[in-house]
């Protein structure tokens, strides 16, 4: 769980933008209706597959496969869903979920950050409206942060506060 310091607020918490997901999903889905194509054309070049032996073992491993691909789908949108940055008014916080019992957590203090790059990867990225940033930071090679929503409003958040932030490092 991340702790957040007494004054420290959330500003923003961003997710990878859904097109990302949309790609395996579409792949699931093919996956999922393909079985029941392969049962329909199974049944007319080979009626033998309808005898009780051979269909019990069809709809066991027709169940092995669909729970497979279930597995699958769970991992996918964990993977999709907890990957998350929290941007506070004193610090980024990268989450990146990698596979069902694998965590990394980042962070970079707001005074840290140097330079925001915003990068859109295409056409498709111009015409939904998200992209990379890449946030550098003094001595340190800084992270990226992939696909997300609505980056321009992103980056300017992140600015406006490490900016703040330094002013204040520089005051106090």
């Amino acid at each position: 769980m991340i702790q957040l310091a007494p004054q420290e607020t959330v500003l923003l918490v961003m997710r990878r933008h859904w097109y990302v997901f949309l790609g395996p999903a579409l792949v699931l889905i093919i996956l999922f209706a393909l079985p029941s194509l392969l049962l329909a054309v199974s049944q007319v070049f080979f009626p033998a597959l309808a005898a009780p032996p051979a269909a019990a073992i069809i709809r066991f491993l027709l169940a092995l496969y669909l729970m497979a691909l279930l597995t699958y789908a769970l991992i996918l949108w964990i993977e999709y869903y907890l990957d998350v940055w929290i941007i506070t008014n004193q610090r980024i916080i990268d989450i990146e979920q990698e596979g069902l019992f694998r965590r990394t957590i980042s962070e970079i203090s707001m005074e840290r950050i140097q330079n925001i790059t915003i990068e859109i990867p295409g056409l498709i990225a111009t015409l939904l409206k998200f992209g990379n940033i890449k946030i550098e930071t003094a001595g340190e090679t800084g992270f990226t942060i992939a696909d997300v929503p609505d980056c321009y409003r992103a980056k300017d958040l992140i600015l406006a506060h490490s900016r703040a932030a330094s002013a204040r490092h520089r005051a106090g």
